[in-house]
C-alpha cells in the first residue's frame, strides 16, 4: 500500500511539474519605417505593383535558409503582419523619400492618380542565413512609363547581419529594402 502511495504522489507531482512547463515566448517583428521629418514637394507619381513575393514567403515564420538550401521556419519569430504587406510599405516610404514625393499609391490605383511611372515587383527571395551572416533579396522589375516604355531589371542585395539573431535579421532585411528602393529611385531619376 505504502508503494502504491508513493508512486501515486511520484506520478501527480512529475504530471503537475508537466504542466507547468512554459513555451517560449513568441516574437513579433515589423519592417520599421522611420518617420519623414520633411516635407516632400515632388509631383513625381508612382504606381506600386503589383508586388508578388516567392510561394516559401507566404508564411507567418521567419525564414532563415542554412548552407544546405534548407529553408527553416522559426515558429517563435514572426512577422507581426502579412510580409507581403510590409515589403509594399516599406518600399512606398523610400520611394517617396527618394523621389520627394508623397503619390507612391499602392496597387490598384485609380485611374485619376495619372500615374507617371508603374513598378511592378517579383521578390524571389528575402532572407536570411545564420551560416553565412547576411541576408540576401532578389527581385525583378519592370519598369513602365506613361507613354508605354517598359524596362526590365533584375536585383540581387545583400547585407550584413550585425549578429546572429531574428532581430539582426529582420534589420538587415529592411536595409535591402532601402538598397531596392534606392536603386529603384535611381533608375526612374535617370529617364
Amino acid at each position: 500500500m505504502r508503494y502504491v502511495l508513493i508512486t501515486f504522489i511520484i506520478a501527480a507531482s512529475l504530471l503537475v511539474s508537466g504542466c507547468s512547463t512554459r513555451s517560449p515566448n513568441s516574437n513579433f517583428y515589423l519592417l520599421e519605417n522611420e518617420l519623414s521629418k520633411t516635407e516632400r514637394t515632388g509631383s513625381l507619381r508612382i504606381g506600386l505593383g503589383p508586388v508578388t513575393v516567392a510561394d516559401y514567403l507566404q508564411k507567418p515564420q521567419i525564414a532563415i535558409r542554412t548552407k544546405t538550401s534548407q529553408i527553416k521556419f522559426s515558429e517563435f519569430d514572426r512577422w507581426a503582419s502579412d510580409l507581403r504587406g510590409l515589403i509594399i510599405s516599406s518600399l512606398q516610404h523610400d520611394l517617396a523619400n527618394q523621389l520627394d514625393t508623397d503619390n507612391v499609391f499602392e496597387y490598384p490605383w485609380r485611374r485619376s492618380d495619372n500615374i507617371d511611372y508603374v513598378v511592378q515587383l517579383d521578390i524571389k527571395r528575402f532572407d536570411a542565413s545564420f551560416d553565412e551572416s547576411s541576408a540576401y533579396l532578389e527581385a525583378k522589375m519592370v519598369l513602365t512609363s506613361r507613354e508605354g516604355q517598359s524596362m526590365a531589371r533584375s536585383f540581387a542585395i545583400t547585407e550584413s547581419l550585425s549578429d546572429n539573431s531574428y532581430a539582426a535579421a529582420v534589420s538587415a532585411e529592411r536595409r535591402l529594402l532601402e538598397q531596392l528602393g534606392q536603386q529603384i529611385a535611381a533608375i526612374i531619376k535617370q529617364r
